[in-house]
């Protein structure tokens, strides 16, 4: 009984830990996901932040016009899938029933875990197109400053903060 128990907490973690990657190749010095300050307090001002990182984005590589569709198809789908998280934990945030809760996580996280293959496949398109000054810009954006455990010329980006869980420059180096 306890090896099931422990088998089935360790697919939970994995889940949790595979939606959490999912938007580690989305656009942002913060490695992806659309955080930005505090959580977002309407859908109007998530998009808003989201199109604020995709446009930040999209500026820092000066994309030519053979890449804009591969980057049209990754920005759509990055859009739309941060619409579809917000609307998601919305709807957690609302719910009061413990069981319904736990299905609502389930379904987000199979959704997090399609959603990421999904960016992945389009990132890699992307990817494809663009000279190796601009997969550098790209790699700059998708990997931030707590991938790399530090802020400013110490690894991370000026002005973002310090690397994971605020445990400053150099953390996780060797």
């Amino acid at each position: 009984m306890q090896a099931k128990k422990s088998i089935v907490s360790l697919a939970i973690v994995s889940l949790f830990a595979a939606a959490g990657a999912a938007f580690a190749y989305g656009p942002g010095p913060q490695g992806g996901g659309m955080r930005m300050g505090g959580p977002p307090a309407d859908a109007a001002q998530h998009a808003e932040r989201m199109q604020l990182r995709l446009s930040t984005l999209k500026e820092a590589l000066k994309l030519q016009p053979n890449q804009l569709d591969a980057w049209n198809a990754y920005e759509a789908k990055v859009k739309a899938e941060g619409q579809v998280r917000f609307e998601m934990r919305q709807a957690m945030h609302q719910q009061t029933d413990a069981q319904a809760l736990a299905d609502q996580r389930v379904a987000m996280m199979k959704h997090r875990a399609q959603a990421a293959e999904e960016i992945n496949t389009l990132r890699k398109a992307l990817v494809a197109t663009l000279t190796p000054e601009q997969k550098a810009t790209f790699d700059q954006y998708s990997m931030g400053p707590h991938m790399r455990g530090g802020r400013g010329a110490e690894g991370g980006m000026p002005g973002v903060g310090p690397g994971p869980a605020g445990r400053g420059p150099g953390y996780g180096r060797s």
